[in-house]
């Protein structure tokens, strides 16, 4: 490998949507107001409605409302309950944005958030993974002032606390997305053995205020049965897990079913639903007496099995890839830079795929001229095949690096091709367990992260603990945070067309 400029080396993009981001707790925006600010009367509403707890032998997930406790918490409550034998390990809310407007789905920049009963932990690692797909991204904007997902932490906190959260937004998608999300989050909590899956969705929102109102003009007692109708008939869809008929009844009915994207993801996340049940279900009406403006509320257990995905990932054999498979990936690196310098788009590859490059796998493609950097993108995580994402990459590192102008044509007949295989990372205690030369580096710091390959060190003459402040530079950790900073190390495969194209 040639020498590159050791700042270009310790700028290396992380992901192909690197963005810096800092530690931070959110603070409560609903307590005083949405439910009760102090700690006792906050407890009695989320256990203001006990239902016979089941036993759970597979995978919950729970369709639960998000309006203020004093019209919902009783029924929201069933739900939790009814599950509270179940022992999850990650607790994954979708809940829908009422504030911002986005096409797919949206994930925080904060690693914690805060409500009376205390501080829930945001799982920082499934949100890296899943922001290096496009699918996914970081939307504070659309976080900030939602209450759909904060609305279930004081639930979460009473029936499983300590647990930490995945919290997800859905904004605008196609069911083609919506399946294309659920295959990306599976794959991002492989790892989690009892995931929990809870959906915030309120129902039908009937009156003028909403800008539905089929049935204003009927008398009241009748308008709610045909509310009660058009919901029960959503529900059915849930219940027997007919994700394309719900999709579609709300499609072409428009009822306001505000959660109802939300909906579609869970349910593509299950594959066999075991049990199912209608726990609850109410109006706002009941409570308030306007059956002009109401909103409907229910609660829903499903129990099923995790939805089969290909999540075949290469291992520490990475390592020992063999000569004819670099030869491939490097010829389509090299194709998919051509493609896109031509046809402004992506290769499609159309021929035969070598087996070990179908497996998931992290991987990064360097671009050099005369030793010097002209452009380095990867993944960290196996999201994808490993071709998919060596084009992917490759393309990216020669027109979308941030640090350089897109490749020219003349540029193109001059660059060498340099890509990095990395095996899945591996959390280490201390720097003692590094293998300078041999291991890449990660370094976490709430939503703060950086990442150094391996020939970094080698290529430097750099020591572990030089190796270790360069990737926290990276990432902006402060040196007085070195103490509470997370690392992982990876191996990579590294070859180029000067080693193997001869």
């Amino acid at each position: 490998m040639n020498r590159i400029p050791v700042i270009a080396l310790l700028i290396l993009l992380f992901s192909l949507q690197c963005t810096e981001s800092y530690s931070i707790t959110k603070q409560s925006r609903l307590a005083g107001s949405w439910y009760p600010s102090d700690k006792n009367e906050l407890l009695k509403y989320v256990s203001s409605s006990e239902h016979p707890s089941q036993q759970i032998s597979h995978i919950p997930l729970i369709i639960v409302p998000h309006a203020g406790y004093m019209y919902s918490a009783h029924v929201a409550a069933k739900a939790y309950s009814a599950i509270s034998s179940y022992k999850p390990d990650i607790i994954v809310i979708i809940g829908p944005s009422h504030y911002e407007y986005f096409t797919g789905f949206a994930l925080p920049v904060y690693d914690a958030i805060k409500t009376p009963l205390g501080v829930v932990t945001v799982e920082q690692k499934v949100i890296h993974t899943l922001t290096q797909n496009n699918t996914f991204t970081f939307n504070n904007n659309a976080f900030d002032p939602e209450h759909s997902i904060e609305i279930q932490l004081p639930f979460i906190q009473h029936y499983f606390s300590g647990i930490p959260i995945l919290p997800v937004l859905a904004g605008n998608v196609t069911i083609q997305q919506a399946r294309q999300a659920a295959t990306q989050l599976l794959q991002a909590i492989a790892h989690y053995k009892k995931p929990l899956f809870v959906i915030s969705s309120d129902f039908t929102h009937h009156g003028k205020r909403f800008s539905y109102a089929p049935y204003y003009k009927l008398q009241p007692d009748t308008r709610m049965e045909y509310i009660k109708r058009d919901d029960m008939k959503a529900i059915d869809y849930i219940l027997s897990k007919n994700t394309e008929k719900f999709y579609s009844y709300c499609q072409s009915t428009g009822i306001t079913i505000c959660g109802h994207n939300a909906i579609v993801l869970g349910l593509l996340l299950l594959s066999k639903v075991h049990t199912k049940e209608l726990v609850a279900y109410a109006t706002s009406a009941s409570i308030t007496g306007d059956y002009d403006n109401t909103v409907s509320y229910a609660a829903v257990v499903l129990t099923g099995e995790i939805n089969t995905i290909s999540t075949t990932i290469l291992g520490d054999s990475s390592c020992n890839i063999s000569n004819d498979d670099k030869k491939f990936l490097l010829s389509l690196a090299r194709q998919s830079i051509e493609t896109m310098l031509k046809n402004k788009t992506l290769v499609e590859y159309k021929g035969t795929i070598p087996e070990h490059c179908k497996q998931n796998a992290g991987a990064f493609v360097t671009l050099t001229i005369n030793g010097n950097l002209r452009g380095c993108i990867g993944y960290i995580d196996p999201v994808k095949p490993l071709y998919q994402t060596v084009i992917e990459c490759a393309a990216h590192a020669a027109f979308k690096d941030p640090r350089f102008k897109p490749l020219t044509k003349d540029e193109y007949k001059k660059i060498h091709i340099e890509i990095s295989v990395l095996s899945p990372y591996k959390p280490i205690a201390s720097l003692d367990e590094l293998r300078l030369g041999t291991d890449g580096l990660i370094v976490v710091k709430g939503n703060r992260r950086g990442v150094l390959l391996p020939q970094v060190a080698t290529e430097y003459g750099l020591t572990k603990q030089q190796f270790f402040q360069h990737t926290c530079e990276k990432a902006g950790i402060y040196p007085f945070e070195y103490d509470s900073v997370t690392m992982y190390t990876f191996t990579a495969a590294i070859f180029s067309e000067h080693e193997i194209m001869k």
